[in-house]
């Protein structure tokens, strides 16, 4: 009984998302966006697969508990509000927000 828990308290542990990755901390153009309709760990994946197919995408962090998605852009790329709205909107998701660096 032991090692079961054990093992489920691993898979729990593994298999939670990542909340914030470290290029949230030290990049001044990241794009924070706030999206309603996010509720599981199937939604940030989702996300993150159709935003890792853009080229101007570095990487993307979705945090399920305030609802938003990091993007990091690769450098000297430019991901538009239109494009951005159009991703989330085509996985089915509301956009609620915008952010852009300090803004």
């Amino acid at each position: 009984m032991n090692k079961f828990l054990t093992l489920l308290a691993v898979t729990f542990i593994m298999t939670m998302p990542t909340l914030t990755p470290a290029f949230a901390d030290d990049k001044k153009d990241d794009i924070v966006i706030t999206v309603e309709g996010m509720v599981c760990d199937f939604c940030a994946q989702s996300l993150k697969k159709v935003f890792n197919k853009e080229d101007s995408v570095n990487d993307i962090a979705v945090n399920l508990d305030d609802q938003t998605v990091i993007v990091d852009t690769k450098d000297n790329a430019e991901l538009s509000d239109t494009k951005i709205k159009e991703l989330i909107e085509w996985s089915g998701y509301d956009l609620v927000d915008i952010k852009r660096g300090n803004s």
